[in-house]
């Protein structure tokens, strides 16, 4: 009768991780995603704030260019 109740013990310790692996499985699935995505948004964040910087740059240097202009006609004219 001690037999029985090991392997009756066993049993539901097997049928609790059985019903935990799922569970486990799932939860790991998501932390996976959740990395994923992370990893996904960094990087459009990153090409976003290059993108952001690009044009920051363009219009530097366009101004830059008008300014060097006005001066040059303010030099010219004097």
């Amino acid at each position: 009768m001690l037999m029985t109740d090991n392997s009756n013990s066993a049993n539901k310790s097997d049928s609790a991780i059985a019903l935990l692996e799922p569970t486990v499985s799932n939860e790991l699935a998501d932390v996976e995603h959740q990395v994923r995505l992370l990893k996904v948004m960094k990087n459009l964040y990153q090409v976003d704030q290059q993108t952001k910087f690009l044009h920051l740059q363009a219009e530097t240097n366009s101004l830059l260019e008008q300014l060097q202009a006005l001066k040059g006609q303010r030099d010219s004219s004097s």
